[in-house]
């Protein structure tokens, strides 16, 4: 057996000094550093692996987007206008999240696309292709803020060219510009673009000098925001002259008609050979319709129930009850009223957020809306009691909530709160019930003009004249079709914004993505359906005080009230502030107090582990 002698060695070995310690520490800390740099470095080149983890999945790629990058066949030409020193905090950061989302859809595949980036505040050739492009620039708030002007001019716009077709995004946005651009390709690679015709309803106001009236009506129904999105997308025409015999033009795959006021029978009668032909209608009845500013309601030229479009319509199943307005106590929302003096909120259960709920799952056009925003809307005539002809099928597109009843028309929108409540106590007497708002009808109508001559036309001095039109009196044969039927326009309506504040969004609270499916879904054209509905969910924080101030009545201001009355709502509303004030203290302190109580079981469990590791090291020494 060999016995082996300890080995003393020398102190410096032994015990490593402090200097030598802080060396290996500095050089550990910095080889970390590098080997974390150029993990992340071989990582970026050679490892795409991604993780979408937020809750509406926005930041990642859309397979949308990767179906249509995936059909380019040459190359496209992306020409982005931005500045490149920004002062701006705010527009330099939502440059580069603009210019991030663009680098990745290129890195699609990079082979297919040009990228030239032009600063039109460096080269005067930029600015001249921006002006002929009609980009203009935006304004930095900066220097506003500070009393410096208007602020330093900012680019920030894209063009995409292909085969000779361009199309713009002027003014792109970071949480839609993944749909905006792959819209923008989508139009580029399309063959053709969808037709859009447009019947009724004046889209822009009368022309006036008169401030007044121009204020008033701003306020009144128009329809420039809708025309303005659908013609980026498709070729928007406003059909007149149809009941001078001239018929709906064959590039037109889908008409609008909207509001339709005295429609004459000429007119109604080239919409149902339009139908006839597997044309796609949207029609918006509305009647009356209000200025939100005054109030003030405007009918159509006849009544609906009288009138050949209505007539049309009954033919084919479908009928909307123009005498009442749907009061919805569930999802009633607030709109902006004029006193007289003052513009104030008032909570209208006639103004109706339909949540997705209350859309269609079984439809394309709203699966994945988030909301639409109806106003003084008219229910459709449940099928039980207007039955649809045979080959006639009909799906229900949007309703209200259960909380709902018909109201009579009004003559007038009030702002009174005290007659506002009045009217709700009456009301919620009655039986609720849901009503459809919208609903979609597909397959064969049938003609009133089968078997009968077409209607005499309208000659240049506005009489009959049974000399112009068509001689023959066949529609020839028929095809299938789709007519969307939604008992209000409002939904298509332009945001009320007086000095640049939106008071009645209408269109813009989902109207407008609404209208873009039911196009794309009613010209066969799909892909971007799902892709609009990629929005950031809004998630606004909890505001305790307007929901005490709800709680007690006191939301809404009675511009006319009396002296007794506004003691009694000062009373609720410091109650409704007390109240708020302790949810908000309780909202604060419950998680601070959770922290501390975590901390307090993990040090007292810490402290009593150690005890008993003492005490288990005593007992065995002894």
């Amino acid at each position: 057996m060999v016995d082996l002698e300890p080995v003393e060695l020398e102190p410096g070995l032994a015990h490593p000094s402090k200097r030598a310690l802080r060396w290996n520490a500095a050089l550990t800390i910095v080889l970390l550093a590098l080997i974390a740099l150029f993990a992340n470095l071989l990582a970026d080149r050679h490892l795409r692996i991604r993780a979408d983890l937020s809750e509406d999945g926005l930041n990642s790629m859309s397979d949308a987007t990767k179906s249509i990058v995936a059909r380019i066949e040459d190359r496209v030409t992306v020409r982005l206008f931005v500045t490149e020193d920004v002062e701006d905090g705010q527009l330099a950061l939502r440059g580069a999240r603009i210019r991030g989302q663009l680098e990745e859809i290129l890195q699609l595949r990079p082979e297919a696309f040009e990228l030239q980036t032009l600063d039109p505040t460096r080269s005067s050739e930029a600015r001249r292709n921006a002006d002929d492009s009609g980009f203009r620039p935006m304004r930095a708030q900066a220097a506003a803020l500070e009393g410096g002007g208007s602020g330093e001019p900012v680019w920030l716009s894209l063009e995409l060219a292909y085969r000779g077709r361009t199309e713009r995004i002027p003014a792109p946005r970071p949480f839609e510009f993944e749909t905006q651009f792959a819209s923008a390709l989508h139009g580029l690679l399309a063959d053709r673009k969808p037709g859009i015709g447009w019947i009724g309803a004046a889209i822009e106001p009368s022309p006036t000098q008169d401030q007044n009236k121009a204020r008033i009506a701003e306020a009144s129904p128009t329809y420039r925001y809708l025309r303005s999105t659908l013609e980026r997308r498709s070729h928007f025409t406003v059909l007149e002259g149809l009941e001078t015999g001239r018929a709906v033009p064959d590039d037109i795959d889908v008409v609008f008609v909207v509001r339709p006021s005295g429609l004459p029978e000429r007119t109604v009668y080239e919409i149902d050979q339009f139908v006839q032909r597997g044309g796609r209608l949207i029609v918006c009845i509305d009647d009356p319709d209000y200025n939100v500013l005054v109030g003030n309601a405007t009918y159509s030229e006849e009544d609906l129930k009288t009138s050949a479009f209505g007539k049309l319509l009954r033919g084919w199943g479908i009928e909307v009850l123009t005498s009442k307005h749907i009061w919805d106590g569930k999802w009633k929302s607030t709109r902006a009223a004029w006193t007289g003096q003052a513009i104030v909120a008032v909570h209208s259960p006639l103004l109706i957020t339909v949540p997705d709920e209350g859309l269609s799952d079984d439809l394309s056009p709203t699966r994945g809306v988030e909301r639409v925003q109806f106003a003084w809307a008219h229910p459709i005539v449940p099928a039980e009691l207007r039955p649809v002809p045979d080959g006639i099928k009909r799906e229900d597109l949007a309703w209200s909530s259960d909380d709902s009843r018909l109201d009579e028309i009004l003559l007038q929108l009030g702002t009174d709160s005290r007659e506002l409540r009045n009217r709700m106590t009456y009301l919620r007497q009655k039986p609720s019930a849901r009503h459809v708002i919208g609903a979609v009808f597909g397959g064969l109508f049938p003609s009133p003009w089968k078997e009968a001559a077409p209607p005499p036309v309208i000659g240049r001095d506005g009489r009959p004249s049974s000399s112009e039109g068509p001689v023959s009196t066949s529609v020839g044969p028929r095809s299938t079709s789709q007519v969307v039927v939604f008992g209000d326009a409002d939904w298509l309506r332009d945001p009320w914004a007086p000095q640049g504040e939106v008071l009645a969004p209408f269109s813009a609270s989902g109207g407008v993505v609404l209208a873009e499916n039911l196009i794309d879904w009613l010209t066969l054209d799909e892909e971007l359906i799902g892709l609009r509905s990629r929005a950031p969910k809004p998630r606004p924080l909890r505001d305790f005080l307007t929901e005490e101030m709800q709680k007690a009545g006191v939301f809404e201001r009675d511009p006319f009230e009396t002296a007794y009355e506004q003691g009694m709502r000062d009373q609720k509303s410091d109650r409704a502030r007390q109240l708020a004030r302790g949810k908000q203290w309780l909202t604060m302190l419950l998680p601070a107090g959770g922290a501390l109580l975590v901390l307090g079981l993990f040090g007292a469990a810490w402290n009593l582990t150690q005890r008993s590791r003492k005490t288990r090291a005593a007992g065995e020494k002894r």
